[in-house]
């Protein structure tokens, strides 16, 4: 079976090299014939590609080996171009560095060298194409006319209040009487269990957050805590969980399991000895428990005693199972077992969803109803599908998906259910959209997506490309698919900032599962806790997929990739060498591996050993919270990289290296404490968009020269050159948040308007700290006032 995102990932891949390709044509002195050729010919097989997308549904045979081709031809095509735009980008730095211009001549200046080097590529990317086509040919594909790139499609906003649980529908005798269970104080024990249980996407876990927001819950319980379990049950890690939430401390992974009980023990006392707590308890909900190993659940109930000694505490747990909820101790009476939500439950559910802005017609009521029956009292396919029908508001749609709803059978199963929510993934509006939701399998289950950072990400895999004829900016597109991501009821659990705009979502494990399944040949996600399990999940490519995987992940703390060399596919290569996507979250060292279609690296591992053939074609890469001292001097030759974290390490310095990477668009170093010097010459970085740092020391030095800056989140004024207040008149696109510290230096009013803030009318937050000395004297009185002024 073809894999359900290739055809999405090349379109949107063929779209960018096509664009591209025009965009560069003045470029390519020596190969120009050739671009053109291969520009036209890569349009022809995107037509030709529409078909097989066509036949793939309709279950045609033989075609995963051809659009593997394709997808490898496309790659290449795509390295190419974009080591083309490299070359040009670097050539405008070196004539801004007038001193350089000697060194360069000898290597850039006059650059046969790299003109030959990429005429060859592109005449061999000709002959691929080719043969491709003669290949699709007898494979019976047609020609579809293509005329243009995919348009943006304009999607429903949907308020995201809607899913809310404060919005929940059908639960209304139910959440009364968790409630009750929880506060009840007859037989008052130390540790109470509650336990809701149900199968996966009937609404359990927007129940508990319903029963969270009660009025009688939140004011007979000091302390709420909630931790999502998911399958890894892991009973330190969930003590450590409630440690963070009651300290808002990260810093515990040391500490050892019975510190960690003793110290919230001690934490939880002292809180509810403060008068407004007197006679509470705390509250820990833990959320999708699947585990059901009798003595993992009685060490964690064991420890919850330990630590509700005095205080007393409550727990309530969402489960599929019955046998967890007995096991974590929960009494007969104190099981709620979730029933199915009736049938005016899911259509109350998608009449919520559907008339979110506007009303529809009165005759699509029955239509509508019968949908409804078909949803079976899942509340999670009633939400999606009422998502789906909100942002297709054509009355041929509504039947086509009563119709299809004849073919869903039972769905009172995983699998039943994963069948209905393909439905929403089929029928997403652009390539674009689908491989921004794929991406998305890269992360963990329960894991919380900022979005600014999730379109970052997408800005770095290329996913965000506007078309010719669009002003948008690609952070702006990524927003909207986002959003709609959101009102597709693919995204859930929003989280907003004060002025109401969502921050951060999650994905329903459903709706997680989707992710995975749609991106089978690029992602796995290595859970297990042991090294045999880890292999039989590698075991499980051979048997399945094979050497396709673009993500992988790793949350067992052994060396994965050790353990992955001695399993090889049938023909005895390395079944990692055409990994894309790899998150490595284990704590040990990765070994030496051929991974030469790298693209995406998450890592808090020591991945340097590797040879700079395994990252030269990457994308994006993070070491957010990695073990490391220093980054490699290869970094450097990372021309495709886009995405650059390295907040939360221990390098001691930022290498000058870094300024070659010309295509980098988001630079991130927050809480690197032990840098002591800033970057310079970060200015050569002339597609910069994004920068975050938080320590005021490593503000860069003529900041105003990073015209393109969109993120810059403070802004330190100093009296040297480079650090003035005047650095911010140039940066005209900022947007979202700005604080700007040490305006004490400002010597006046007109130094201040320099800035030109009043023109930067897409900032949203406005921090300004004067400093140290601002404030006792009448002069000083007067100073603040003119710098505000003239701000």
């Amino acid at each position: 079976m073809a894999d359900p995102i290739l055809g999405p990932l090349m379109d949107v891949t063929i779209s960018n090299v096509i664009s591209a390709t025009t965009e560069q044509l003045n470029l390519a002195v020596g190969f120009k014939q050739e671009l053109k050729k291969f520009r036209v010919v890569l349009s022809m097989v995107r037509g030709v590609l529409q078909d097989a997308e066509e036949k793939k549904v309709t279950g045609y045979s033989d075609l995963q080996p051809w659009l593997k081709e394709l997808e490898y031809i496309v790659d290449e095509a795509d390295n190419v171009v974009d080591e083309i735009a490299y070359e040009h980008l670097r050539y405008k730095v070196a004539q801004k560095q007038m001193w350089k211009k000697v060194s360069y001549f000898f290597t850039l200046s006059n650059p046969l060298a790299f003109r030959l080097k990429i005429a060859n590529r592109i005449k061999d990317l000709n002959l691929d194409l080719a043969s491709l086509n003669d290949w699709a040919t007898g494979l019976g594909l047609q020609y579809r006319l293509v005329n243009k790139l995919p348009e943006e499609i304009e999607i429903q906003q949907t308020d995201s209040s809607v899913g809310d649980p404060s919005n929940m529908v059908g639960r209304e005798k139910e959440v009364p009487e968790v409630v009750q269970s929880l506060i009840d104080s007859s037989n008052d024990q130390s540790l109470r269990v509650v336990s809701i249980v149900g199968m996966g996407g009937i609404g359990k876990t927007t129940m508990a957050k319903q029963v969270c927001n009660n009025e009688q819950i939140r004011s007979r319980f000091f302390k709420i805590m909630w931790v999502c379990v998911s399958k890894n049950f892991d009973v330190k890690q969930i003590l450590v969980e409630m440690w963070k939430i009651v300290t808002d401390d990260n810093k515990v992974e040391h500490m050892s399991q019975d510190r960690v009980v003793e110290e919230l023990r001690e934490k939880l006392e002292g809180k509810a000895k403060k008068e407004e707590h007197e006679g509470k308890k705390y509250l820990l909900i833990l959320d999708d428990v699947w585990d059901e190993d009798s003595q993992k659940l009685e060490s964690l109930r064991s420890n919850l005693l330990r630590i509700g000694e005095k205080v007393g505490g409550r727990v309530l747990v969402t489960t599929r199972s019955k046998n967890v909820a007995s096991l974590m101790g929960t009494p007969p009476n104190h099981i709620h077992d979730l029933r199915k939500l009736t049938d005016e439950g899911c259509w109350s559910i998608i009449k919520q969803r559907v008339s979110v802005s506007s009303s529809f017609p009165s005759d699509w009521e029955g239509i509508g109803w019968d949908i409804a029956r078909k949803c079976q009292g899942v509340a999670l396919v009633a939400n999606v599908i009422g998502g789906f029908l909100c942002n297709n508001r054509s009355k041929d749609v509504w039947l086509s998906i009563k119709k299809n709803s004849e073919e869903w059978g039972s769905i009172q199963e995983a699998k039943g259910v994963s069948r209905v929510l393909q439905l929403s993934f089929n029928r997403l509006p652009t390539p674009a959209l689908k491989q921004c939701f794929a991406f998305c399998s890269i992360f963990p289950k329960d894991f919380v997506m900022e979005k600014e950072l999730l379109i970052q990400l997408w800005m770095g895999e290329g996913y965000l490309q506007p078309s010719r004829k669009s002003h948008k900016e690609m952070e702006d597109i990524g927003g909207k698919y986002f959003n709609d991501l959101f009102s597709y009821s693919l995204f859930q659990d929003a989280k907003k900032d004060s002025y109401g705009s969502i921050i951060s979502c999650k994905m329903h494990d459903f709706i997680h599962d989707l992710a995975q399944s749609v991106s089978e040949s690029q992602t796995l996600i290595l859970e297990g806790s042991s090294s045999s399990d880890i292999a039989a999940d590698i075991q499980h490519l051979e048997d399945g997929s094979g050497t396709d995987i673009r993500h992988l992940e790793d949350g067992s703390g052994s060396d994965i990739l050790a353990d992955t060399r001695r399993l090889e596919d049938g023909s005895g290569s390395d079944i990692l060498e055409d990994i894309r996507h790899l998150n490595l979250i284990s704590k040990k060292g990765m070994a030496a591996t051929e991974m030469r279609e790298l693209r995406t690296l998450f890592s808090r591992v020591d991945v340097f050993q590797n040879k700079l053939e395994n990252f030269i074609k990457v994308r994006v890469l993070s070491f957010s919270g990695a073990n490391i001292d220093e980054l490699p001097a290869f970094l450097g030759k990372m021309k495709h990289l886009r995405f650059l974290d390295v907040s939360q390490t221990r390098i001691k310095k930022l290498p000058k290296f870094i300024t070659k990477l010309y295509h980098l668009q988001t630079f991130r170093f927050m809480d690197c404490w032990r840098i002591k010097r800033h970057l310079k010459g970060i200015w050569d970085l002339v597609k910069l968009r994004h920068i975050y740092f938080n320590n005021g020391e490593l503000m860069p030095t003529e900041i105003g020269r990073l015209t393109c800056l969109k993120t810059l989140q403070l802004f330190v004024v100093g009296q040297q050159k480079g650090h003035q207040i005047e650095e911010l008149r140039r940066l005209s696109q900022l947007r979202g948040k700005l604080e700007i510290r040490n305006l004490v230096m400002v010597r006046d009013k007109e130094e201040a308007m320099g800035a030109r803030l009043s023109k930067k009318d897409a900032i949203q937050e406005l921090q300004l700290v004067f400093g140290v000395g601002s404030s006792g004297s009448e002069d000083r009185c007067k100073h603040d006032e003119d710098i505000l002024e003239g701000l």
